[in-house]
């Protein structure tokens, strides 16, 4: 099955997602927790008892444009917070909401989720720690798709677009990816945007 994760409104590493799946999360009392990206700091219990069996029996690929990790000033909370409306005190307490997370999930599956990507506020590493799931850059699977290496090999330019170049696009958005794909066959690439953000010095 493909996942396609991007922009969304959660910050919570997809704990929602696992809940609804049949995951339950407890605090130290043994109490249930409810939903959402402030709870996170609160779980000290991952039980996976109720868990949909059909995910053991299910491969996933995940399709995701951004190479943030999960937590630290590049992660999650920081850099896509505040495009939702989250204020400095917000992306302090998320972050370290899912610092915890990662912490917890570490020690009862062994995997390290801190510096993995966290796209969709994270929602792509509770694939990587509970899914049998492989993990690519979106455009490397549409370019694959469209078979745009064969239509690149007698084109004279390329032309590809996005609402907004920032600082973001360099770490794997479309523009980027076709830019690194018509590279190898010296092809230039003009883009279309609709505005230019900040951070894009270092990749122009």
């Amino acid at each position: 099955m493909k996942i396609v994760i991007g922009g969304s409104a959660t910050n919570d590493a997809g704990v929602g997602m696992l809940q609804a799946l049949g995951m339950r999360v407890f605090d130290e009392a043994g109490n249930p927790l409810g939903f959402g990206g402030a709870e996170l700091s609160r779980i000290s219990e991952i039980n996976t008892e109720d868990f949909d069996p059909r995910i053991a029996d299910s491969e996933f690929l995940i399709a995701s444009d951004v190479q943030n990790p999960l937590v630290g000033p590049k992660g999650a909370s920081s850099v896509f917070g505040p495009q939702k409306g989250t204020t400095p005190a917000m992306v302090e307490m998320l972050d370290k909401a899912l610092t915890s997370w990662a912490d917890l999930v570490e020690v009862k599956t062994g995997i390290h989720l801190h510096d993995k990507a966290g796209a969709a506020g994270g929602i792509g590493r509770a694939f990587q720690a509970f899914f049998h799931a492989e993990t690519k850059r979106g455009v490397d699977i549409v370019m694959e798709y469209t078979k745009l290496s064969e239509k690149l090999y007698d084109a004279d330019c390329v032309f590809t677009g996005e609402g907004q170049i920032d600082y973001q696009t360099a770490s794997g958005k479309t523009p980027m990816g076709v830019a690194q794909e018509a590279k190898k066959y010296g092809i230039p690439v003009f883009v279309s945007a609709g505005s230019i953000g900040t951070g894009i010095e270092g990749f122009i």
